[in-house]
């Protein structure tokens, strides 16, 4: 890559504010599931080849908690969801969204790998998708940068992979955030049978997600995010496809 981009690819090739997820939550009824996957595999495909783009996946929810505590909801979007008898569906905070069907991690080596034409170019998703997807395909975006990785691991390599999520999305002030993750969440966490690792992201204006990676058959139950933390809510997702791109 030349010309004036070359500025951008040097930051980004030094990792120097941390590395980067694209976080994409969309709702589709499963009637449009044999449309969905396929093309979702193909275009994935695609984004993969996106320099700077390290790693895709796709997750399917199984079920939610409100801050921390399970419960029912015949409303919510968890309830739709093929739930496990052990992760209950739940009502999300007044003023967060509730848990979409799926979720889509897109790793970045930085959060700039959006703004790079490769990438811009491959945004326009309804002019690939087919006819019957695009009138029910519903995605809302975060743009994260990450803050921390427990265990420790270096951002210029991946973090590990596992077959499951705990995600939690919460609002609450930085400090506030990392004094809880170290002082409740992480310790909880971190010790539960299959768990692999914790990251911590930014998602900007107060937001924030947490991703706890497991492998194996139990769903720990996540840690009651306290109350000087605003709204919170934790999902479980089973992963449905992952891709590491060429050389990561």
């Amino acid at each position: 890559m030349g010309g004036g981009e070359s500025g951008t690819w040097d930051a980004l090739a030094r990792f120097e504010f941390g590395a980067g997820l694209l976080h994409v939550r969309s709702d589709l009824p499963s009637a449009t599931d044999g449309s969905f996957t396929p093309w979702s595999d193909r275009y994935h495909g695609l984004v993969l080849r996106v320099p700077g783009v390290r790693r895709v996946r796709r997750f399917e929810l199984v079920g939610a908690f409100a801050s921390g505590e399970p419960g029912v909801s015949g409303a919510s979007g968890a309830s739709r969801a093929s739930a496990l008898s052990d992760v209950p569906a739940a009502d999300d905070a007044a003023d967060l969204p509730e848990p979409a069907r799926f979720l889509t991690l897109y790793d970045l080596k930085h959060p700039d790998v959006l703004d790079t034409p490769e990438f811009q170019g491959l945004t326009a998703i309804g002019s690939t998708a087919p006819l019957e997807l695009t009138a029910e395909l519903d995605g809302i975006r975060l743009v994260c940068r990450e803050r921390r990785r427990w265990p420790a691991v270096s951002v210029a390599r991946l973090f590990p992979a596992g077959e499951k999520l705990l995600h939690l999305a919460v609002r609450g002030d930085d400090r506030a955030v990392a004094r809880w993750l170290d002082s409740d969440a992480v310790p909880a966490l971190l010790p539960s049978v299959g768990a692999v690792g914790v990251r911590w992201f930014d998602a900007g204006a107060g937001r924030h997600v947490v991703l706890c990676e497991l492998q194996g058959p139990i769903w720990p139950l996540p840690p009651t995010v306290t109350h000087d933390l605003g709204p919170a809510v934790w999902s479980a997702y089973r992963q449905d496809y992952v891709r590491d791109a060429p050389g990561e």
